[in-house]
């Protein structure tokens, strides 16, 4: 629409412009260059000083100078020389805005929040209600100054007019990247988004600027100030990395050791090739091997130290850790039970697998052991020796502290799975109401290989960079939920669960005896498989294992053995459930 118009005012001939001419259509412009320029428009009314912006569509502009008018001042003069209510033509609505230029206090059908000030409102519908602030946001924003690490993101940031449920259901329901909280209940509230990442923001905390103190909505950043010594930076490198030789021994050798945790002799062992003892077959995923030192239940690899039981692998695969050896006897003041002193034991007493439940982790263990047999108190070695604070990858700019008591129902960022009592050990950051089990935490490594894929793969806690497309598990080829803790590999694009990673499936082994339930690969971790048992029912050791279909039937109550705990005989064909020697 192109007119023209003289005013008495101006010597010149005025052309009538629109600004936006596919108003009231939300034009996507493919390359934004015309969106941007149209978006960045900005002049001056000659009649009333006021600005006149995108959002106005139209206004009269001379051809031979610099002279502009607003397209109602230019209606309206001579005859009114107050200022009119301006409408603006907003890509929200499919009617006009105008402005009720009394200030009031209201809350905002933009961004949800109460909101003082100029309001803009249609006068056909009534609704919607528009703070002035809200109505006049950048369609196009980039979130990189002012945002630290935590909040920046590469590619600018879209304005949508609503974020239907449907969508957000189809998407796992995404949280605000900024905030963490839902969109869920605000499907017609206007967001920030870009569509490439599934990256989300709500409209105020896309425009939060950082402050030096926490209220409401705003965010603080933690400077980080504190000792490294007394803070643990997880997730761990990768599964080989041991807590226990970073942060409490040096290095030092005993060639042979008798140790009060084990019956028979040990040997130092410094090079894989060492012809003194049965050789080891060392820990690697990639070819299946899986040797676990009986202390920690973490890797033995072959660049590192270790003791050995001087028997055949056959009769006792009993190894240790060089630090493992030298673990302190007794723990007093442990701020989990710091009634009564720990004592450091080789198994849990109560059963004859010396297997517990660790009460930090809820990890189901049956390694060494911090122990108050008087409370049934237990915990594993790792969690004992945990420094009080950490700073996790999925939550970098505050640290983490142990809480043992919760006042609301929270739940696990990296998992999703609820805290099931008040009392369930967690990793938070009170300040941002941001929780995570321990298991979840320790069990994740940050990097791993898998023959799936020729790079190393990442731990993932959102939505990956640059791909906004759907993810599904290179393993199970299940849909994955980009919002939950994952594998993923940015050059080939491709992804696993964490239950899916391991090399070592331990996922669908379950102990439903004694309410223990164990679904997933962290619950798993602090178990060596293999491990070797002598019991008086049967004349030959008995190895822990998982029971599969070819193990059949369980020896002594004819129940099946697939997806439980056994104790197998490598000799012959006994084999039954654990819980037959769990007490």
């Amino acid at each position: 629409m192109i007119n023209t118009m003289k005013v008495l005012q101006h010597e010149h001939q005025l052309t009538l412009i629109d600004l936006n001419p596919e108003y009231p259509q939300d034009k996507v412009y493919d390359d934004e260059i015309d969106l941007i320029k149209n978006q960045a428009f900005n002049c001056s009314c000659g009649l009333c000083s006021r600005e006149i912006t995108f959002l106005h569509r139209y206004y009269h502009k001379c051809d031979q100078c610099d002279y502009s008018l607003h397209k109602l001042c230019a209606d309206q003069f001579p005859t009114k020389l107050e200022h009119a209510s301006h409408e603006i033509y907003h890509p929200s609505h499919h009617h006009p805005l105008i402005p009720l230029f009394k200030e009031i206090l209201a809350k905002c059908d933009a961004c949800g929040e109460q909101q003082e000030g100029v309001f803009y409102h249609c006068s056909t519908c009534v609704s919607p209600f528009i703070h002035n602030d809200c109505v006049f946001r950048e369609k196009r924003l980039h979130i990189q100054q002012d945002a630290r690490d935590r909040f920046s993101h590469a590619h600018p940031l879209i304005l949508a007019y609503c974020f239907p449920k449907a969508d957000q259901e189809a998407k796992f329901n995404p949280p605000c990247r900024i905030c963490e909280q839902s969109f869920s209940k605000y499907e017609n509230l206007w967001v920030y988004k870009c569509e490439k990442c599934r990256y989300y923001v709500h409209l105020h905390c896309a425009n939060l600027r950082l402050k030096p103190s926490y209220s409401g909505t705003d965010i603080t950043i933690s400077s980080n100030n504190e000792d490294d010594s007394n803070v643990l930076h997880l997730p761990f490198t990768d599964q080989t990395y041991n807590i226990i030789s970073d942060f409490l021994f040096k290095k030092t050798i005993a060639m042979s050791l008798t140790h009060n945790s084990h019956k028979h002799p040990l040997i130092h062992v410094d090079t894989p090739t060492s012809s003194r003892i049965t050789p080891l077959s060392f820990h690697d995923l990639m070819n299946k091997n899986e040797a676990l030192c009986n202390g920690c239940l973490r890797p033995i690899t072959n660049d590192m130290a270790f003791y050995k039981c001087t028997l055949n692998d056959q009769v006792c695969n009993f190894v240790l850790h060089d630090w493992c050896t030298r673990l302190p006897a007794e723990l007093k003041g442990y701020r989990g039970h710091p009634q009564h002193t720990l004592l450091l034991l080789p198994k849990a007493r109560h059963n004859v697998l010396g297997a517990f439940v660790c009460n930090t982790c809820d990890g189901f263990c049956n390694g060494f052991v911090y122990a108050c047999e008087e409370c049934s108190y237990y915990v594993d070695v790792i969690c004992a020796l945990l420094p009080k604070k950490i700073i996790h990858k999925s939550h970098p700019n505050h640290p983490l502290s142990r809480v043992e008591k919760r006042l609301g129902k929270d739940c696990c960022r990296m998992c999703l799975r609820d805290f099931v009592h008040d009392k369930e050990v967690s990793l938070s950051c009170e300040t941002c109401k941001f929780h995570l089990h321990p298991e979840c935490a320790f069990s994740l490594p940050q990097t791993i290989t898998h023959k799936y894929d020729k790079h190393p793969m990442t731990l993932t806690y959102s939505p990956a960079e640059n791909y906004g497309g759907d993810y599904f598990c290179e393993v199970c080829e299940e849909e994955l939920n980009p919002y939950l803790s994952f594998y993923h590999c940015d050059k080939c694009e491709q992804s696993m669960h964490s239950t899916c990673a391991p090399l070592l499936p331990k996922s669908n082994t379950y102990i439903y005896d004694y309410g223990l339930s164990v679904t997933s690969v962290s619950g798993l971790v602090n178990i060596k498989f293999g491990s070797i048992h002598e019991t008086q029912d049967h004349e030959h050791p008995l190895s822990l294992m998982q029971g599969t279909k070819s193990d059949g039937d369980c020896t002594k109550c004819h129940d099946r053995l697939n997806g439980f705990f056994i104790l197998k005989c490598l000799e012959c064909k006994f084999a039954i459930h654990i819980h037959h020697y769990w007490w």
